[in-house]
């Protein structure tokens, strides 16, 4: 379950996407965060097609829980989307995607320390070895929005049993307007894995 990532710079965020991707973004008009961590009820610019643009918008890591007002769901398993049980997630994996745009995210793996009688878990960094920025599939609802997992590939699988669905630049449109059912399977997808230093 990721619950931590970094965001870039808006100067970073608009070289990747707009000198090094071609990709006609509109202008932010807002103040919008940059360069730091993001964590669940934070707010974060998503990169999303809306009024006929592609638009940096801020909106709050989480949907409200439906049984829980003081709690957030902040992944969404892609694989709920094609079952035939309905889910809260149905109609923005339908028509609210988004992209997530990281410099890095982070995961605890299932290896555990000891440091002065408290333990901790191993904690580990992730990031696209291939661009500049990482970018992660979204979905999105009013002010609102979640980040997508799917089943770990080689590089997750010994740290944890999910991954956010990281998609690579070419695969940015699909995911935004097109059938995006062969983006579910991320086995072949590397990630650049860093192992973050022990407490002392």
């Amino acid at each position: 379950m990721c619950n931590q990532f970094q965001l870039p710079s808006l100067a970073e965020i608009k070289k990747y996407l707009v000198a090094d991707l071609n990709l006609p973004l509109v202008e932010p008009t807002a103040n919008l965060p940059q360069s730091q961590p993001i964590f669940p009820k934070a707010a974060a610019p998503i990169l999303l097609y809306q009024n006929n643009q592609l638009q940096l918008v801020p909106k709050t890591w989480g949907y409200p829980s439906p049984v829980d007002n003081k709690k957030v769901i902040f992944n969404a398993r892609v694989e709920r989307f094609f079952e035939t049980k309905s889910s809260m997630w149905d109609k923005s994996f339908a028509k609210s995607r988004c992209i997530i745009i990281a410099k890095q995210f982070w995961e605890s793996g299932r290896q555990t320390y000891t440091v002065n009688q408290h333990t901790y878990h191993e904690r580990y960094s992730f990031r696209d070895p291939n661009a500049p920025l990482t970018l992660i599939a979204g979905i999105y609802q009013g002010g609102h929005f979640s980040m997508v997992t799917t089943k770990p590939n080689a590089n997750m699988a010994p740290i944890h049993d999910r991954m956010p669905l990281v998609i690579t630049p070419a695969e940015l449109r699909r995911w935004l307007f097109q059938n995006f059912t062969n983006l579910v399977d991320r086995s072949s997808l590397p990630l650049a894995v860093n192992k973050l230093p022990q407490r002392k």
